[in-house]
């Protein structure tokens, strides 16, 4: 139990000085690894594309971990209402290659309609030093990991939305806004 406590602290000790304040009292944050991977859509998703569009919230699953299940679920409705602003979710799978199929399949009964790719190799989840799962980190736009959430109860996707909310425009501009946003340039 004492290991199992030590092993906590230091864990969170970790999770603490991911954030370093500089002389200027900006936070220095982590950057994020770079990171190539096929989708369940046998689409190539490469992290750095996404985050031109906006901040990505990266989960660690696998098909056994009840609390990624969980998790994923309870963000679906919050990614519907905020997709728009920018936010992008990717549950990327750290599911061995022989699951593969077991993995596509349950994610199409789940209609989760975010990014799912499969890291069956484990590379991405070493380079990430993936040691329990649910692991997420929200990354932004600058490829920063700026939060990091890990493990997860009922009701943790309220303070993942309000983290994800730090990080989005307050709305995404309408046609017209765009157009006289323009004009005042000229």
């Amino acid at each position: 139990m004492k290991k199992f406590a030590f092993f906590i602290l230091l864990l969170n000790l970790g999770i603490v000085a991911f954030a370093q304040e500089t002389k200027t009292d900006t936070i220095k944050y982590p950057k994020a690894i770079n990171f190539t991977l096929p989708s369940t859509e046998n689409k190539t998703i490469t992290l750095d594309s996404l985050l031109k569009n906006g901040p990505v919230y990266l989960e660690f699953w696998d098909l056994p971990c009840k609390n990624c299940i969980k998790e994923l679920d309870a963000l679906m409705p919050i990614y519907d209402s905020l997709k728009e602003r920018g936010l992008q979710i990717i549950a990327l799978s750290v599911d061995k290659p022989a699951d593969e199929a077991k993995v596509k399949t349950f994610v199409k009964s789940k209609k989760w309609r975010y990014y799912v790719l499969l890291d069956s190799k484990g590379k991405v989840k070493d380079l990430y030093q993936i040691k329990i799962k649910p692991t997420a980190y929200l990354i932004n736009q600058k490829g920063e990991i700026v939060f990091t959430h890990i493990g997860f109860k009922q009701g943790d996707e309220k303070r993942i939305k309000d983290e994800f909310l730090k990080y989005l425009p307050k709305h995404k501009p309408c046609e017209q806004e765009k157009s006289e946003s323009e004009e005042k340039e000229k």
